[in-house]
């Protein structure tokens, strides 16, 4: 393991970065891509592949992170227990086929939930919050109920984390209330040492060519750390458990699962 470290300063605080080399964990799923994590008790950035970490890509599902607190702030959904109706269509993946909440919405990253709000939020709103949250690029260009998934819209793993320890903090303009709901929404796992949550993401670069998310926080013994992993694939399907996989296995290497 290969570890350089220098100093910066950022807002009159000493920051340090910490570069390890967690080339294994990818190369173990046949895949190349980066990983950020901020340890915020210790104003540490920890990256691998740094080039990369300030890349930017589609966002896709991860948008659900701010995408929900834009439809509960609109009042398009009040709360994570409405029922959201399935019109019938069939769709590839099982989980969409039934009625969805805000919860189960993140639980099978169900697009046409999300499209669906897209139809009754404007462009001029979106823009907003988007510039509001400081989110990614802020171009909106694509698709207008499909923006996040195509189109111009970019984030980087380094925004992500960004965006996301503002999220936890309470620091967008959104109440508390719908920061909470969104915060319950998007745990992943939950034991007596941790709790971690996080959002899944995959979009299309090319016709053969996808990136492959999964950003969000794990709090630990009173300190949270904010991460974000991604990976480039030419085979969604097979590589979307390794977004898991190799964001776990990280985590466990550095202590914090």
């Amino acid at each position: 393991m290969t570890l350089v470290i220098a100093a910066s300063l950022l807002s009159a605080h000493a920051q340090k970065t910490t570069e390890i080399d967690f080339g294994g964990h990818f190369e173990k799923y046949g895949v190349k891509g980066c990983f950020v994590l901020y340890n915020e008790s210790e104003n540490e950035y920890i990256r691998y592949n740094t080039v990369t970490c300030d890349s930017g890509y589609i966002p896709a599902s991860t948008f659900k992170i701010p995408h929900a607190l834009i439809a509960l702030e609109e009042g398009i959904i009040s709360d994570t227990a409405q029922v959201i109706k399935w019109d019938g269509r069939e769709w590839p993946s099982t989980g969409w086929n039934q009625d969805q909440t805000l919860k189960t919405s993140f639980k099978f990253s169900c697009v046409w939930v999300y499209t669906g709000f897209a139809d009754k939020i404007s462009a001029d709103a979106y823009n907003r919050y988007v510039r509001a949250f400081d989110y990614g690029n802020k171009d909106l260009t694509g698709p207008p109920n499909r923006f996040w998934l195509a189109g111009l819209f970019r984030i980087s793993a380094n925004q992500q984390v960004v965006f996301l320890h503002r999220f936890y903090h309470y620091q967008l303009p959104a109440s508390g209330r719908s920061v909470n709901m969104v915060k319950d929404c998007i745990v992943l796992e939950k034991s007596d040492q941790y709790i971690f949550s996080g959002k899944t993401g995959g979009g299309r670069i090319s016709e053969t060519d996808y990136v492959m998310w999964l950003v969000g926080y794990i709090e630990q013994n009173g300190k949270t750390y904010f991460y974000a992993m991604n990976f480039r694939s030419d085979d969604f399907n097979k590589t979307a458990p390794f977004r898991y996989e190799i964001t776990k296995s990280i985590l466990k290497e550095l202590g914090l699962l």
